[in-house]
């Protein structure tokens, strides 16, 4: 990929990080300032982008590492951070990347930190020679080389666990002990799942033999035989199950210190629900899903063809009972949805919330999406419902899961971006959920919903950056312009002048730097109450993290391990936001100013602070 460069119009350069009482005077303010505001703010890092010190990176990032809980997580919280959302936690099918296409309900095992497997808390089960081998020969220190990673993940998990099963630890033992017994149910027919995946290397619905019904045999004689093949499957691979589930302990343990972190902290994690059924859950579950139909998304402007993402979707008729209450299918989203919630205090985020309102099914044989054979499943389609049975799996199963963790529809944010689907937003309106509110594909933030979440990009945007310098000043059209007095107009001091209105648009229109702090402004000067920015937009750095519909290169972008020199010198060129000028120029565009000098002279010279740093 070819990075464009970005000649920011600033002559700054980086001398220097805020000295501590620079800092605490800087995150006073900016804290003053987002409370003044009503603005809460969350940054997207997701587990594998995470940094690591240079001893410690093993090629892929974790949120719980000893990097992220001792440096990173203290650093967003100095900026004024309260919550971190990750991607999916799902388990990772072997060959892909994504997380947005999981392979079962289990946790995705690259988030266990190696480096306390090689410590006390965990009887040193990992040899320290073994884990600094991996670092060492770790062949690129930036991003994910996830080809590495899986093959020594594998490695230095099955020592870990061979040594564990030697280890003379009996109070951790117990604690596995435990684990397995409360968590076998759910967790063995994912790992039989993950043994049948590797024997048979193929997609599931291509299994031949038992191994595709094995837990939905279609009659007497074929249950017989699933029944003595998965005694067998249990007895000839109790190691590898038992493996499988002692990773899933190491997480689960990894989760609650985490959250008990967050707890101290003030910064909580936030979690991902994708859309997608997993293909284990699917398998166990086939009676559930409807035949020769899968979700995805219709034909547009985009994707002429429409998009096949291959994810099942449960029949309507198992979701609920005619009376109303959970049928099996809704107890199994229930299940999901608790347990996102339980390992998520900051809650969490619902991945094209459309796929729960009003679904678009396509038949998986056809060669093309027709209106005969694809469509809403409900709007279009034979299950219709009446209006008020639109907010079904949102009300009664994902809020209500929210409600029974201690939390509510605050804690829930909506990716409701792309098609206008007429039930979606109606029931958006209805439930007083948070949608999102994209400001790099020209939505206004001065008129996104309070309730709405806004942000410049995610994670399937170009980086800012790159929307600087290719989109807006490498292409001066009609959007430029458009953009550029919508922003000026958003984002000007209250009771400005005309004649100043049109000074500080060309401004924006001849400054990059002036148009990146504008941009930023724009978010914390809008009525929405919650703001998130990507990870390489708070960072500056000029590059895209996942293109959509494309395979090569994503998903690997990290922090450098010096993130917080990169940071502040990010700033000084003008290629990061700089948080203490943007809240106060927020608060000047509000009016909020006039009775806080105090505060705005402290987030003046913050700002200046930052900018000469």
């Amino acid at each position: 990929m070819r990075i464009l460069p970005l000649n920011i119009d600033n002559n700054s350069s980086f001398k220097r990080r805020p000295s501590g009482k620079e800092m605490e005077i800087y995150t006073n303010s900016v804290n003053e300032g987002l409370k003044l505001l009503n603005k809460q703010v969350d940054i997207i890092i997701h587990n594998s982008s995470a940094p690591s010190v240079a001893s410690e990176n093993t090629g892929i990032g974790s949120l719980f590492s000893n990097t992220v809980q001792k440096k990173l997580i203290p650093f967003l919280k100095s900026h004024g951070f309260t919550g971190i959302q990750q991607e999916p936690n799902n388990l990772r099918k072997p060959d892909d990347a994504s997380p947005y296409a999981p392979e079962s309900s289990a946790k995705n095992i690259f988030v266990i930190p190696l480096e306390k497997l090689t410590t006390e808390k965990y009887a040193k089960i990992l040899p320290k020679a073994l884990f600094n081998k991996i670092v060492k020969n770790n062949p690129d220190k930036e991003n994910v080389h996830y080809d590495y990673v899986r093959k020594n993940y594998d490695n230095a998990l099955r020592t870990a666990y061979e040594n564990f099963r030697r280890c003379s630890d009996y109070k951790l033992k117990f604690e596995f002990f435990i684990f397995k017994q409360q968590n076998r149910n759910e967790l063995e027919p994912s790992a039989i799942f993950r043994i049948l995946q590797d024997k048979h290397k193929t997609y599931w619905k291509e299994w031949k033999g038992i191994d595709k019904n094995l837990f939905a045999p279609r009659n007497e004689e074929e249950a017989k035989w699933a029944e003595n093949r998965l005694l067998d499957l249990k007895t000839s691979h109790a190691l590898d199950i038992d493996f499988f589930m002692f990773k899933q302990f190491l997480i689960d343990k990894e989760n609650k210190e985490s959250n008990a972190l967050a707890k101290k902290t003030g910064v909580k994690i936030i979690g991902d629900s994708p859309v997608a059924s997993p293909a284990a859950d699917e398998w166990v579950n086939q009676d559930l899903f409807m035949e020769n139909k899968a979700l995805g998304c219709p034909p547009d402007a985009f994707s002429p063809d429409g998009q096949r993402w291959d994810f099942g979707y449960f029949k309507p008729e198992e979701i609920f009972n005619p009376d109303g209450t959970l049928g099996k299918a809704g107890k199994i989203l229930k299940k999901k949805y608790d347990a996102y919630f339980e390992s998520f205090p900051g809650g969490l985020r619902i991945d094209h919330v459309i796929g729960l309102v009003d679904p678009f099914i396509y038949t998986v044989d056809s060669a093309k999406m027709t209106a005969e054979n694809s469509g809403r499943i409900y709007s279009d389609g034979v299950y219709k419902k009446s209006k008020s049975e639109y907010s079904n799996i949102m009300e009664k199963i994902v809020l209500r899961a929210a409600k029974d963790h201690g939390m509510d529809k605050n804690n829930v944010i909506c990716e409701d971006l792309g098609d206008e689907n007429i039930p979606t937003q109606r029931v958006m309106k209805q439930l007083d959920l948070s949608g999102l509110t994209v400001t790099q594909w020209d939505h206004r933030g001065a008129i996104a919903p309070r309730n709405n979440t806004i942000m410049i990009g995610s994670h399937d945007n170009k980086s800012f950056l790159e929307f600087i310098e290719q989109d807006m000043f490498g292409n001066k059209n009609d959007r430029f312009y458009k953009k550029t007095a919508l922003l000026a107009e958003d984002t000007v001091p209250m009771h400005s002048t005309k004649k100043a209105l049109t000074e500080y648009t060309e401004e924006i229109r001849n400054n990059k730097k002036k148009f990146l702090d504008a941009s930023y402004t724009e978010l914390f000067a809008s009525p929405a109450k919650r703001v998130q920015i990507f990870f390489a937009d708070f960072f500056g750095i000029p590059k895209t993290y996942n293109r959509p519909g494309t395979i090569n290169g994503n998903w690997s972008l990290r922090i450098n391990e010096n993130y917080e020199n990169e940071y502040y010198k990010a700033v000084s060129e003008g290629k990061a936001p700089n948080l203490a000028q943007t809240i106060a120029a927020a608060l000047r565009h509000r009016g909020l100013d006039k009775h806080h000098a105090k505060l705005m002279h402290n987030l003046d010279n913050s700002a200046k602070i930052l900018e000469e740093a």
